[in-house]
This record gives structure tokens, sequence and C-alpha cells, in this order.
């Protein structure tokens, strides 16, 4: 499948996420680096480092760097101070992160994911009530005599066309910031009433993002909470044959997009 042009992030983005919060697979925690002779000042590391994570030792002795070493990243190179050399028999051992490759997560199924997204997506608009990805969306209402009419999906950006009982209506006014719109008499008593409109924050997937920062976050909270069910509260229903499944959002996303659900009287 392919990602619908309203789901907020990429699948690049989504796995991504996912490595980060696999970041201990992607952790070297004891790298044998070499023995020392008291003469050689140069060893290879076996992956790239993440800038900042490298913590090197000589018998279990944290080494500091410039002090006692340099390190090269795009060679993995050590370079230690003559001061510091390892001396004979000395074991230089290292921990760090390392960079993940592009197949590194070619384990993770692209279909499975960019439903997920979708899924997510979905989740976080349906719990706040509003669209992130500009969109039209078409709306059916029951006319119930009163004068107002809300649309269910924010922020309205523009009405295409409003039909009443298959009839094209003209003569209404709107209140796009709140998602109203007001018939001049009143919405007929049980006639079906049919709203296209445009609605959401940005034009495209990378503008809604910029608009949207909190709801990027929630949305890949929500991907991996669907994916590894990390989450530190858990509501769940046992369906037969199919066992517990997750109805909640994650407590963290909940925090994110509260604000987004803030209704305007």
């Amino acid at each position: 499948m392919s990602l619908s042009t309203s789901a907020l992030v990429t699948l690049v983005q989504a796995k991504n996420y996912l490595r980060v919060n696999a970041a201990a697979s992607l952790h070297i925690y004891a790298e044998y680096v070499g023995t020392g002779d008291a003469e050689n000042v140069t060893f290879v590391l076996d992956y790239i480092p993440i800038e900042g994570s490298l913590r090197l030792y000589v018998d279990n002795e944290l080494q500091v760097e410039t002090d006692d070493y340099t390190v090269v990243l795009s060679t993995k190179t050590i370079t230690f101070v003559v001061a510091s050399t390892p001396g004979a028999g000395k074991i230089v051992t290292a921990s760090y992160d390392k960079e993940a490759s592009d197949d590194t997560f070619e384990s993770y199924d692209d279909d499975l994911l960019e439903s997920l997204i979708e899924a997510a997506t979905k989740k976080a608009e349906d719990y706040t009530g509003r669209a992130f990805v500009q969109r039209n969306i078409v709306e059916t209402h029951i006319g119930d005599n009163t004068q107002v009419l809300k649309l269910r999906i924010q922020p309205v950006v523009s009405v295409a066309s409003i039909t009443v009982g298959g009839d094209a209506l003209t003569s209404y006014t709107e209140r796009l910031s709140i998602g109203r719109i007001y018939h001049l008499i009143v919405w007929p008593l049980d006639y079906e009433v049919v709203v296209t409109y445009a609605a959401g924050y940005g034009a495209d997937r990378a503008a809604a993002q910029v608009l949207v920062p909190d709801a990027v976050i929630a949305v890949l909270l929500i991907i991996a909470f669907l994916f590894e069910n990390r989450t530190d509260k858990v509501d769940s229903m046992a369906i037969s044959g199919v066992g517990n499944t997750s109805y909640k959002l994650p407590s963290q996303a909940e925090e994110l997009l509260r604000p987004l659900r803030i209704n305007v009287l």
C-alpha cells in the first residue's frame, strides 16, 4: 500500500522513531578494541559511533576525550595522546551508540507500518476532532429546525457547497473560525443537509507538521504503542479468538493532543 495524503507522518519518520525507541539494540556495551603494548596509540572501532556517545576504557578506567585520546568518527579511529598510551597487556574497551544502517530495520513490514500510520493519524484526529493535513470533507447532517449547524471537523478553511434535500443552498452565513454555518431561516426539520468543505492545518503533510508539531509526536507515540505496545498504562478488552486488544491512546499522546480538543463555543 502507499500512504494517503492525509497521513501525518512518513514511513521513514515512523521507522526512525521506532529506531530511536529501540536504541538498546543499537548500543555497543563492551566492545573489545585491542590490547596495549606501551607503543601503539591507534585503535579502530567496529562501528561508527554517534557523536557524544563514546565511552572509552583502559582496564576499566574511563578515559577523557581530548585529554587522553581523540576520535575521528568517520574512520572509527581512536588515537591516544602519548602520555595515555595503553601499557603492555592493558585492555582497551568501548561502549557507544552506533549508526544504524538503512537495512537495520528491514524486518519491519512496510505495509504494516503504513497501516499503523493511517490508523494512528485517524485515532489522533478522531480524538481531537481536527484534520491535520488539509482535505475536502463531505459531511451529512439532519436538519433540526434550528438556525445553527456545527461542522464536525476543524479547523475549517472554506465551504465548497451545501445541499438541502438534494437542492443547492446559497443563502447562508459562515463563521469558519468556530466551524458554524447559519441558515438565514432554519435548517428544515428532518431534511438531509450535505456540506462539502475543506478543513485542516497545512496544505500538505510538510506544512501540517510545522503547524501542529505536538500532533506529529503524538501520532508517532501511537504508532509505537500499536507496534510494540509500549505504554505506562494500557486499557484493553478481551476479544474472543483475538485476545486482549488495546483501545486507549497512550497517556503521553493524550497529553500532547488534549489542547487540540478545546472547543470554541
